[in-house]
């Protein structure tokens, strides 16, 4: 079996594409860890999505962790920090891949120092040893706000010169989109398991994630009162989680005797006419009339129609094809991916990308706006 040796730039790459990639697990031991910016380039934001198994295993006495990064992580309530007093070892385990390495998760490391790392092929042990050291290890619970300038200045310069480019990282409302999803798929996840769903919508081809889109919908526009309307910015507060159970199957049971399938079914519809127009056959130029067809089936642009003739007469339709093509046709879709691809078509915005996804990719996206946020609101859930 081959060994893989990783160096410079490519060394900075694939640690980067595995932790964006992750599905399952990502666990770090470094006993230097830089600041929180430079942190996040090296591995992006997936960690913060609440089914990784996010681990950070340090050393804060002889080594460190930034404040700000200290912060960051912990503002996520799925992150542990745990240090072991004097750890040498930098390892990287991403899911079933795992980078042994000389460098320390800081932009000094990975972007002003000639460093190597090794991938495992068979990390058992390795997660077995990591595991060891974990369990040794005590619990984080404050770090210091600034280092000794020594240690601060050989270990992670602010502005280092660099032999290496740190990839791009843009938190925010991106970050903030696929939060959302995690918390709207365990929503989906209570709502399956109080309501057995509702078995036309079964039948009909609504995957889960549709029907709890139309159950957001029917409280949010066609239930009398529009009962989740009023919480487009606060949650609602219930005292517990056979109360939430309750007010589900309420409502679930009001919605399924209003639900109508022939004027439903135009859901269906659109989510075929997405996936048979896209993605376009690469190096060709679709017809003006494609893009709009796709146009007209976001919600978010049909409230406002100007925006899809902006969106038309503002942009190359091969420009459109080849940003969506990339954003729907990534191996995994990251904050810094929806960022690139709605910088590329102009009046296109974040709620147009998200809905995209959500309709190419029924299965495994919700569709997050508004109305779905004011659901889940309702029914208690802190977004």
């Amino acid at each position: 079996m081959s060994t893989i040796i990783l160096s410079g730039q490519h060394l900075v790459n694939a640690l980067r594409e595995h932790c964006d990639q992750a599905k399952e697990r990502i666990w770090i031991a470094s006993p230097y860890i830089g600041n929180f910016k430079d942190v996040q380039k090296i591995i992006g934001g997936n960690w913060m999505r609440s089914h990784i198994d996010f681990r950070v295993l340090t050393d804060v006495e002889s080594g460190f962790i930034r404040h700000d990064t200290y912060t960051g992580f912990m503002a996520s309530p799925h992150t542990e920090i745990r240090s072991l007093f004097n750890l040498h070892a930098k390892i990287y385990l991403i899911d079933d891949w795992c980078l042994l390495t000389s460098a320390n998760l800081t932009g000094m490391a990975f972007s002003a120092r000639h460093e190597v790392g090794q991938v495992v092929s068979a990390p058992e042990q390795v997660v077995k040893l990591f595991d060891q050291w974990w369990k040794k290890a005590q619990a984080v619970s404050s770090v210091p706000k600034s280092l000794p300038k020594s240690l601060a200045d050989r270990e992670d310069l602010p502005k280092p010169k660099g032999l290496y480019n740190l990839p791009q990282y843009t938190s925010g409302a991106s970050d903030q989109f696929f939060k959302k999803c995690d918390q709207f798929k365990e929503f989906a996840s209570l709502y399956e398991s109080v309501t057995g769903r509702n078995q036309q919508m079964v039948d009909d081809g609504f995957t889960l994630y549709e029907e709890v889109d139309y159950f957001f919908y029917y409280l949010y526009s066609n239930y009398p009162d529009k009962p989740s309307k009023e919480y487009k910015e606060r949650k609602r507060s219930l005292t517990s989680g056979e109360v939430k159970q309750e007010k589900i199957l309420r409502y679930f049971e009001l919605m399924s005797m209003s639900y109508a399938p022939e004027e439903e079914h135009w859901r269906l519809d659109r989510r075929k006419r997405i996936r048979k127009i896209l993605p376009f056959k690469a190096g060709s130029s679709p017809r003006k009339e494609e893009i709009e067809k796709v146009l007209d089936c976001l919600h978010c642009l049909r409230s406002y129609p100007i925006n899809i003739t902006r969106i038309l007469n503002n942009n190359n339709p091969r420009s459109i094809a080849r940003a969506w093509n990339r954003l729907i046709q990534a191996p995994s879709i990251n904050s810094q991916l929806i960022k690139e691809v709605i910088g590329k078509i102009k009046y296109f915005g974040m709620s147009s990308a998200y809905e995209l996804i959500g309709w190419y990719y029924y299965d495994t996206y919700p569709k997050i706006n508004r109305v779905s946020e004011s659901g889940m609101r309702f029914f208690g859930f802190d977004i």
